[in-house]
């Protein structure tokens, strides 16, 4: 098999397994959004395994998607229902929260400072 054909599947691998979990009816009990947003958690994971873009690439995504689709991942009814809630700044600030965490980039700055030691040797 050629490296073209193994990168068409590791790329069709995340999102067919993305699509195929969000067409699979949600479990008793489950909101509906914890389900979407557990397909793309998945879709994250298997493209992380399979690395069809580097994972950072692939997070930046997952996130992007979860924003982007943040009425059908992040939010129920109740909450989008209501006029004072703002869901598109609701979820960006879901979305940028990571960042400001200082073990987010501690893990970061460890990170590229292994990079920086490996490429010097």
């Amino acid at each position: 098999m050629s490296l073209a054909k193994d990168n068409i599947w590791e790329t069709i691998g995340p999102t067919g397994g993305d699509g195929v979990m969000f067409l699979i009816p949600v479990p008793d009990g489950m909101p509906p959004q914890a389900w979407h947003y557990f397909a793309v958690f998945v879709a994250m994971i298997v493209g992380m395994i399979l690395e069809p873009i580097p994972a950072t690439a692939i997070s930046f995504i997952a996130v992007t998607i979860c924003v982007i689709g943040s009425n059908y991942l992040l939010f129920d009814a109740k909450e989008l229902a209501d006029p004072a809630f703002n869901a598109q700044k609701q979820a960006l600030k879901w979305g940028l929260a990571g960042f400001s965490s200082t073990t987010v980039w501690l893990v970061f700055g460890a990170f590229i400072f292994a990079l920086g030691y490996e490429v010097s040797g």
